[in-house]
């Protein structure tokens, strides 16, 4: 383990309740800083939504396509996932010599074809946000995307975000348990937190299923978007299900690009894996498919990629993603001793560094930001 730097003003032992993308990430930022941390999961580390997840790096389609351009914190959260998307540059290579394991980055960008008249209008009001959030993005012929993504079906034009990219999520669990551990940090699988250990007004440990109490100089609950009873209420996640589907795809050309399609999207990972997603259910928490949506999914992969048309679903499986009161993340200090890094929504693996970077300056290790300030707890509004 790395030698503690006393200087900093960092906690000597953090509990992490989660061990998620955010919550493996933030224990590893933390490690990194020479901090004790003990991860505990409920299930198995890395699973979850993580698991379930598409692991996109869609900084940009995401900021220019499903960001309400009115929100207060809108400039704020753009440049957030901006920031995001640059930390995986260096976090990438980095997590993977540490572990040893492929995490299967890639950062060739993301492709938004429009195959309607209607599609073509969003196209317009993409590029008009990505003008004013800095966001670089261009403007292709159905001609010019035939050429650099032949696999897909013919398209009235495109937009491509060439700093866009993925990971394998499935891989990014372990890669980051790895990593935790190598710098001395604990990852406990099947260990449930029912609540948190109070005293004098401080956040003092957390209890366990078991009834034992695990004591700690701070807490942090990156918990998705599962249920925990000791939660601050203004912190309350509402889940929003998504189903998704896999083809096997290992004989056919598959998009070199993600493709954030406006009713699809596609995405081929390692193993000949192309995978398809994603509806969106608020407020539904069962896991389980259902046999209307997983055709809906693949009539509109079908469509967007004609070499799919009969091809077998090999794989259907369904998420939670954690959706906060405000429809932003909610990172930092909630009462003494207690620390969140919640409510990041559909873009739990594109923000992980981000969310550690702000958990390290709101626990004291860096000087805090004004992302920092725009995503507290303390925000105006969200206690409201």
């Amino acid at each position: 383990m790395s030698v503690r730097n006393l200087s900093q003003n960092l906690a000597e032992h953090i509990v992490i309740v989660g061990g998620g993308a955010i919550g493996l990430a933030s224990a590893w930022a933390l490690c990194e800083k020479g901090v004790r941390v003990t991860v505990l999961e409920a299930g198995k580390a890395g699973e979850g939504a993580l698991w379930a997840s598409g692991g996109m790096l869609a900084a940009g389609f995401e900021t220019c396509f499903e960001l309400d351009p009115a929100h207060p914190l809108a400039a704020s959260y753009a440049d957030f996932l901006g920031r995001s998307l640059r930390l995986w540059g260096d976090w990438a290579p980095t997590l993977q010599a540490r572990s040893g394991q492929a995490l299967g980055y890639d950062s060739q960008g993301s492709v938004t074809p429009a195959f309607t008249r209607a599609e073509m209008d969003r196209l317009d009001q993409a590029e008009a946000l990505a003008k004013r959030f800095g966001i670089q993005a261009t403007r292709v012929s159905g001609e010019a995307l035939a050429h650099l993504e032949p696999a897909l079906a013919k398209s009235r034009c495109a937009l491509t975000f060439p700093h866009d990219g993925q990971l394998d999520n499935r891989a990014l669990g372990r890669v980051l348990s790895d990593a935790v551990r190598s710098r001395g940090g604990e990852v406990v699988q099947q260990r449930r937190v029912t609540g948190l250990d109070r005293s004098a007004g401080q956040v003092r440990g957390v209890v366990l299923e078991t009834g034992e109490r695990l004591a700690a100089d701070a807490v942090i609950l990156a918990t998705g978007a599962e249920r925990f009873a000791d939660m601050p209420a203004f912190a309350t996640m509402t889940p929003v299900k998504g189903q998704m589907i896999r083809f096997e795809s290992s004989d056919l050309a598959a998009p070199k690009r993600v493709v954030r399609g406006l009713s699809i999207y596609l995405a081929a990972k390692s193993g000949g894996r192309l995978i398809a997603g994603a509806s969106s259910e608020p407020g539904e928490r069962a896991q389980e498919t259902d046999p209307d949506t997983l055709e809906r999914l693949k009539t509109a992969a079908c469509a967007a990629m004609p070499a799919l048309a009969g091809r077998p679903v090999v794989e259907s499986w369904a998420g939670l993603r954690p959706f906060s009161s405000d429809a932003m993340p909610i990172v930092g200090e909630a009462e003494p001793g207690l620390y969140l890094a919640l409510g990041a929504y559909r873009n739990g693996v594109l923000t992980a560094p981000g969310m550690a970077e702000l958990l390290l300056q709101a626990l004291g290790a860096d000087p805090r930001t004004d992302l920092a300030k725009a995503f507290s707890p303390e925000r105006p509004g969200l206690k409201a």
